[in-house]
């Protein structure tokens, strides 16, 4: 079919102006004229794949760039489209064979050079991803994402200086980019430097909490809390992030309690209250029953607030109370056990989004939950535990998922548990924290390059007194590292 190239060229425009406003529907409309035309049938065709992209028709999409390709197998857009497809559908496999097919035709296409650059972080292929992106950046230099990956690399990686100098150069290029901002705090932390360390950490704040500033703000007359006198006034904790940080940093109000003449109010969700219920501080979870206060502040930014006054990292306190009651249940329970009891805790949160490099998978624990001189109990809530089955070992863990905390008060049972136990094995997990602010002795057993708080911890000892750490030497050494807490099980009890 023959038409005019005036009109094509009129119906291309057309269909890229409606594209931009997102009448999709009536650019394909457009499109089809060129596709009808053979001198022009690629770009119709380019461009009505791209419109099924945006309406997540992603398998029809994929049919307009194979039509393409039946054409020319060297079209770098239709190369290009399938794979940025196929890494949104997460087959790493497919998307990296048409984007390397992109760089044999254009090695300065720099989508195909960046999404290279994920899809090989992804799989921790950390080298081949830092060549991708460096390619970006000598392509264009003001492109930030790549500097955020190779910043995110290298943190990964306990790289921390140069994670500092690719999220510096991000910030430099985007003003906005708070997480890069949040994330050099961690690489500060990490290295021991407070002062920078808790500056940046406040970054979190710029793109989580500002709701909530805002809610209490147009309720109270109050300030944000920066360090003023708080002598005869009252402040408002609000707790945030993890149920560890939670336990662990709660400890920062005694150091507000013993510093001021201050009324504290800490807001905490309904079935954490009863682990703090026992302080001195009034314990709320709803704001609505605030009436006065005259400042508040994040219970994470307390740290950063007390080393600036006081040059101090707040050593632990033990402000958890044994329900006298349901810790008898348990004593009589446990009894059962003739063996030095271990309870084992090896998933957190799958929601977390580096959960892959804290949880250890129950298989790992093989070799000591068959060690027969121990009597091991399970501590898993609602996840983890299926792996005792999974992997058949419920003829040597004790599974008690079903049996603890089950009236909506957190931790109630495994608080009890853990003081009638001999020691506690766990990953990177709440119940750490847990554990380690009741003083219970606790085995932490970390990854290489664990979360901030685990390298001040591994260097100053300031957090929890019977908490010992165990290591990995190297990054994913699970195998290597239980290897290494099995003669540490045995120096305890045998030595």
């Amino acid at each position: 079919m023959h038409l005019d190239q005036k009109f094509l060229q009129k119906k291309l425009d057309k269909a890229l102006k409606l594209i931009k406003i997102n009448k999709l529907t009536e650019a394909k409309t457009n499109l089809k004229y060129l596709i009808q035309n053979d001198q022009t049938k690629t770009i119709g065709l380019l461009y009505s794949g791209i419109i099924e992209i945006k309406k997540k028709n992603f398998n029809l999409a994929k049919d307009y760039f194979n039509e393409i390709l039946s054409i020319n197998l060297n079209d770098e857009g239709a190369n290009l489209n399938l794979g940025l497809i196929y890494f949104q559908e997460n087959n790493y496999d497919k998307s990296g064979k048409y984007l390397t097919k992109v760089l044999s035709i254009n090695p300065k296409n720099i989508n195909s050079n960046y999404h290279l650059g994920l899809i090989n972080y992804k799989l921790k292929n950390y080298q081949s991803a830092i060549n991708f992106f460096n390619n970006c950046i000598a392509l264009n230099k003001n492109f930030a994402y790549p500097h955020i990956n190779l910043g995110h690399i290298f943190l990964e990686t306990k790289n921390f200086i140069q994670a500092i100098t690719h999220y510096s150069q991000a910030i430099k290029l985007d003003n906005f980019d708070y997480r890069s901002e949040f994330n050099l705090g961690r690489c500060f932390l990490s290295l021991l430097d407070f002062e920078n360390g808790f500056k940046f950490y406040e970054s979190r704040k710029k793109f989580e909490f500002e709701d909530e500033f805002e809610k209490i703000k147009s309720k109270h007359t109050c300030k944000l809390w920066n360090g003023e006198n708080l002598d005869n006034k009252t402040i408002l904790i609000l707790s945030e992030q993890g149920i560890g940080d939670i336990i662990q940093f709660f400890r920062y109000l005694f150091w507000l309690n013993d510093k001021y003449q201050v009324k504290i109010i800490f807001y905490v969700e309904k079935k954490l209250v009863h682990l703090f219920k026992n302080s001195a501080f009034n314990i709320i979870s709803d704001l609505k029953f605030i009436e006065k206060i005259d400042y508040y502040q994040h219970l994470l930014s307390l740290p950063g607030i007390a080393f600036s006054k006081d040059q101090i990292l707040k050593n632990n306190e033990n402000y958890i109370k044994v329900d006298p009651e349901n810790n008898d249940k348990w004593k009589i329970y446990l009894k059962k056990f003739k063996k030095p009891i271990i309870a084992l805790n090896w998933q957190g949160s799958k929601n977390y989004i580096h959960d892959s490099m804290r949880s250890i998978p129950l298989k790992y624990f093989e070799e000591i939950i068959k060690d027969e001189k121990y009597d091991f109990i399970s501590l898993q809530k609602n996840i983890g535990s299926e792996e005792i089955y999974f992997n058949y070992f419920e003829n040597y863990i004790h599974d008690l998922s079903t049996l603890i905390d089950n009236d909506g008060d957190a931790f109630k049972d495994t608080i009890s548990i853990l003081n009638n136990i001999d020691l506690l094995i766990t990953s990177d997990t709440a119940i750490a924290h847990l554990a380690g602010t009741m003083n219970i002795k606790t085995f932490l057993l970390l990854n290489y390059n664990p979360e901030w708080r685990w390298h001040i911890e591994i260097k100053k000892k300031c957090f929890y007194p019977h908490l010992k750490i165990i290591q990995e030497d190297k990054p994913n050494q699970w195998f290597e590292l239980i290897k290494k807490t099995k003669i540490e099980i045995n120096k305890e009890f045998f030595n």
